[in-house]
């Protein structure tokens, strides 16, 4: 992977990144992986996983409390929890779409607790109107994670272990990780490692449907299988075609059910995957796509976000984003 190692040698130098980990596989094979960093990171590092939580826990279960018949895509949020009236109409395949209307908003507010968040997410004021447009909603996923509880009646991080990372062999991803020197840390302060970064998800204890889940390269590639074989064994292939379709082809952005899908105006996957493609990215670095018509995933860790704080002073989203398309374009040019 020449393209890539260059690419990869020059974002460290420039300081963009410190510790990066990377799998390219086509279905059963490993194309490439590599690390690089500072420490000596491997495929059992542990990264803060932050917005990819919401396809591997949240997006997942909700998936299989459809298929189980414990929630509807037409249902009202109201049958769980009291709603508003700009939310009467809120159901749960807008929460699965970010089609709630409520953008970005932090909930460190005195009185929230991970007991009250639900009715604390739903008493605030829609920025749009509900189901008008996609405005990516960590509240909504945190809602729903809420939600998601009501049902099976057990707290999410017991819930995702029991139903998805026990039958998928994922031993080393979870909430709330036992301190470990083999990770990489996405805050400044150094005993914060093993910690998540999203402060919503920290407020509330680090347990939500938006963030808090660590994971290493070995189990994503476990998760990128189950993708690659449409959701067995933990969904039916009926529940999970419908989950990777776009859902909001006339919106500003393509949303399957959970999931980013992959369109002609989707720049961080470059021009590696096709369109119809499908994965997530987390805001500390992180990224995973699949694409079902070549049968390739890339998985993407990395420390990004923060290296570009400690050595700017302030965070630079764009650049991560930028990062991440150079590094599947020269993928691109290594394997054609």
């Amino acid at each position: 992977m020449k393209h890539l190692e260059t690419l990869l040698n020059s974002l460290i130098d420039q300081k963009q990144v410190q510790n990066i980990a990377i799998m390219v596989g086509r279905h059963n094979e490993i194309l490439y992986q590599t690390f690089k960093g500072e420490n000596s990171i491997n495929e059992n590092t542990l990264f803060d996983m932050a917005s990819v939580s919401k396809i591997l826990c949240t997006t997942t279960l909700s998936l299989i409390a459809l298929d189980k018949g414990l929630i509807k895509l037409d249902d009202t949020v109201d049958k769980f929890f009291a709603c508003p009236k700009d939310k009467q109409h809120l159901t749960i395949f807008n929460l699965l779409t970010h089609t709630i209307g409520i953008g970005h908003r932090s909930l460190n507010v005195a009185g929230n607790t991970y007991e009250n968040i639900a009715e604390y997410i739903l008493k605030i004021p829609c920025d749009i109107p509900v189901g008008s447009n996609v405005l990516y909603s960590c509240p909504g996923f945190i809602l729903l994670g809420k939600i998601l509880e009501k049902v099976f009646g057990k707290k999410l991080d017991v819930l995702f272990k029991e139903y998805v990372c026990d039958p998928l062999n994922m031993n080393s991803t979870s909430y709330l990780p036992r301190f470990t020197e083999n990770s990489v840390n996405s805050n400044l302060q150094t005993d914060k490692k093993c910690v998540v970064n999203d402060y919503n998800c920290d407020f509330l204890g680090g347990v939500a449907g938006n963030a808090g889940v660590f994971s290493n390269l070995s189990d994503l590639t476990k998760f990128a299988q189950f993708l690659l074989s449409k959701g067995a064994p933990l969904i039916s292939q009926n529940t999970f075609d419908m989950a990777i379709k776009n859902h909001t082809p006339d919106m500003n952005e393509s949303r399957g059910l959970g999931f980013v899908y992959v369109d002609e105006r989707y720049a961080q996957t470059g021009d590696l995957f096709s369109i119809g493609s499908f994965g997530h990215c987390g805001h500390t670095g992180q990224s995973l796509f699949v694409d079902l018509k070549s049968r390739l995933y890339v998985i993407v860790l990395s420390d990004a976000t923060i290296t570009g704080i400690k050595f700017n002073g302030k965070e630079n989203y764009d650049a991560v984003m930028d990062m991440r398309q150079k590094i599947h374009n020269a993928i691109l040019s290594d394997i054609g």
